[in-house]
């Protein structure tokens, strides 16, 4: 019997870049150590790759004596390591993504409080007639300092549209404003990210973005492939646990982008087939022979999205 599905782990983001920064000034030397021949495709957006490889942490570490005490071999430095992979990855991503011009924190910093507070105040009064999270707005009200300022933004737009349809006819908060605070909160991430702290290490020695961003991509995607495989092996009788550890590196299957023409083609093929085989049939009545067969195209290759 097939086990039942486990649930999904709730997405996991990072929320300092402070922690970024200092996983990627840790991890920078492995990945100067890495050469063209050991970067990897990762088949999906990196914000997306490093909330799968953090979700499933949790549950990784939970199996780490397992790992050790049955898999000896098994480099269980990467399992040790991943979050600060993850971590690195994801700075890598925000400077990679973000043009230097707009890596401006005073100048982004003022424009996003102005942003938070208009959100807020327009947040606060839904929730007092219940259409939006009292909690919710509540705990974004604590925010203080740069950093809280970025995630507020981000949760305000979050928060705007997983209500939208109920309350854009009762508020004066327009779209191209939750828009702006999403893109505002992500930029002024990656200002900070980008600006080192008290003590923090000198700036990044890879100095291209999308050099540095291959590197830390592909780290982080080789150690969470291992630490799948040892998963998989120690639940190999219990049907694995890709459930909670999706693979980065397999590209994703879909429906092929022509499979509507396909379809429409192979039932207008079966449709000929019954008039063809008749046809063929009264041709041999006469003293014909009948056709010989078309050869199957084992060669066709299958798409995939």
């Amino acid at each position: 019997m097939a086990r039942p599905p486990k649930a999904a782990p709730a997405p996991v983001l990072p929320s300092s870049p402070a922690a970024a920064l200092a996983a990627y000034g840790r991890v920078e030397p492995k990945l100067l150590e890495l050469g063209p021949e050991d970067l990897v495709t990762v088949y999906v957006e990196v914000p997306r790759a490093v909330s799968s490889v953090l979700s499933a942490l949790p549950h990784l570490r939970e199996l780490r004596d397992e790992i050790v005490r049955d898999l000896p071999n098994h480099p269980i430095e990467m399992l040790d390591e991943l979050e600060d992979y993850a971590l690195a990855a994801w700075y890598a991503d925000l400077l990679y993504s973000t043009p230097a011009s707009e890596l401006d924190a005073k100048k982004l910093t003022d424009d996003a409080g102005t942003l938070r507070e208009g959100l807020l105040v327009a947040a606060e009064a839904l929730a007092y007639r219940n259409l939006l999270d009292k909690q919710r707005v509540a705990d974004i009200r604590k925010g203080k300092g740069h950093t809280d300022l970025a995630s507020d933004l981000i949760a305000l737009a979050e928060l705007f549209r997983g209500s939208w349809d109920k309350v854009r006819a009762k508020t004066a908060v327009e779209d191209e404003e939750l828009e702006r605070a999403a893109d505002l909160g992500v930029r002024l991430l990656a200002a900070l990210a980008a600006k080192p702290g008290k003590g923090s290490s000198a700036a990044p020695k890879i100095t291209d973005a999308s050099d540095r961003r291959a590197r830390a991509i592909s780290l982080v995607a080789k150690a969470y492939e291992e630490c799948r495989r040892a998963v998989a092996y120690l639940r190999w009788h219990e049907g694995g646990d890709g459930d909670l550890a999706p693979s980065l590196l397999q590209k994703p299957r879909g429906r092929p982008r022509n499979a509507e023409k396909a379809a429409a083609a192979a039932s207008g093929a079966a449709a000929e087939a019954p008039s063809k085989a008749a046809a063929d049939e009264a041709a041999a009545a006469d003293g014909g022979a009948l056709p010989a067969p078309e050869p199957a195209n084992d060669a066709a290759p299958v798409a995939s999205a």
